[in-house]
C-alpha cells in the first residue's frame, strides 16, 4: 500500500470498482507478475491467487503507467 494510505487495499476479481473483493491486502504484501493499464494492475500474491488492484494503491507505479506482464520485479504495498 502506498505510504500515504492507511487502510488495506481491495484486491478484486476484475478491473472495476464494483467487482468482487477477493482479499484486502495489508502493507508489505508483494505482488508478482504485475501488469498495469488504465488505472488497474493485475498481479499475483501467491501462485494460485491473482486479481486486480488500483494502481494508486501501489508504491513504485506511476499514475497511468503501463507496465508489461512478466516483469521479474515485485511491487509492494506500503
Amino acid at each position: 500500500m502506498a505510504p500515504w494510505l492507511r487502510r488495506p487495499a481491495d484486491f478484486r476479481g476484475a478491473p472495476a470498482a464494483d467487482a468482487a473483493v477477493l482479499a484486502r491486502l495489508e502493507r508489505g504484501v508483494l505482488l508478482s507478475d504485475l501488469a498495469c493499464e488504465g488505472g488497474w494492475c493485475h498481479g499475483r500474491v501467491k501462485p494460485d491467487i491473482s486479481g486486480y488492484i488500483r494502481e494508486t494503491k501501489l508504491w513504485g507505479v506511476y499514475p497511468d503507467e503501463t507496465v508489461g506482464a512478466g516483469i521479474p520485479h515485485r511491487w509492494a504495498l506500503w
